[in-house]
C-alpha cells in the first residue's frame, strides 16, 4: 500500500533557502512521486500565488516612484503573473520530462514536475523581495534568482537521476525550452488580460 506523500509549501520554501540540499535528497527519496498535477496543485501553485498576492499588496504599500500611468493594474498584473509564472512551471516540467531521455536521464513527468517545483521555490520568494525599495529589493530579488538557478540544477541532476556529463546539457536546454514557453505565452497573455500592462512603459516597465 502506498502511502501518500505530503507536501509543506511553507516548510519546504524555507529548508530550501537554508538547506536546500537536504530538500533535494528528501524528493529524490520519494518513491513512487505523486502525479504531476498534484505536485502543481499542492506543492507549486500555493507558493506561487503567495509569493503574487504578497508583492501585489507590498507594490501598493511601498511608492514606487512611477506615476499612476506607467504601472499595471492591480489585479490584471496579478492574474496574469499567476498565469504567465504557472505556464513557466509547467514548461519547465515538460521540457526537463521530455529532454531527460536525451540527456540519458529519467523521463518521468512527475519527478520532472518535482524537481522543478522544488528549484522555483527561491525565485516566487524573489518576487516578493523585489518589492520592496531599490537598490535592496532589486538586488535580493536576483540573488535569490540566481540561487534558484542553481537550485534547480541540484534538482533535476539529483531527482531525475542524470549521469556525470549530461547534468549541465539538460540544465541549459530545460531553461531554455522554459522560457521559450514562457515567453510565447507570456506576450499573449498581455493582450487577452485588461490591466496586464501599463498604459505608458516608462524605463525598465516596458519589459511588463
Amino acid at each position: 500500500m502506498t502511502v501518500p506523500v505530503r507536501f509543506y509549501p511553507a516548510r519546504m520554501t524555507l529548508r530550501s533557502l537554508v538547506n536546500p540540499l537536504a530538500v533535494v535528497r528528501d524528493a529524490q527519496a520519494i518513491e513512487p512521486a505523486p502525479p504531476w498535477w498534484q505536485i502543481f496543485l499542492r506543492l507549486a501553485f500555493p507558493v506561487l500565488l503567495l509569493s503574487v498576492i504578497v508583492s501585489q499588496w507590498l507594490y501598493q504599500l511601498i511608492p514606487t516612484g512611477l506615476p499612476p500611468e506607467a504601472m499595471p493594474g492591480v489585479w490584471g498584473f496579478g492574474v496574469y503573473s499567476v498565469l504567465a509564472m504557472s505556464i513557466g512551471v509547467l514548461g519547465l516540467a515538460w521540457s526537463a520530462h521530455y529532454l531527460a531521455e536525451l540527456f540519458q536521464g529519467r523521463g518521468d513527468p512527475d519527478r520532472a514536475m518535482l524537481a522543478v517545483s522544488i528549484g522555483l521555490l527561491p525565485a516566487w520568494v524573489a518576487k516578493v523581495a523585489a518589492a520592496f525599495p531599490w537598490p535592496w529589493g532589486n538586488g535580493i530579488g536576483l540573488l535569490l534568482i540566481l540561487y534558484s538557478l542553481w537550485l534547480l540544477y541540484w534538482s533535476l541532476r539529483g531527482i531525475l537521476g542524470l549521469r556525470r556529463g549530461n547534468r549541465i546539457g539538460l540544465f541549459v536546454a530545460t531553461v531554455f525550452c522554459g522560457a521559450f514557453i514562457t515567453l510565447i505565452f507570456g506576450w499573449a497573455l498581455m493582450d487577452l488580460i485588461p490591466g496586464a500592462t501599463p498604459e505608458h512603459r516608462i524605463g525598465t516597465t516596458w519589459l511588463i
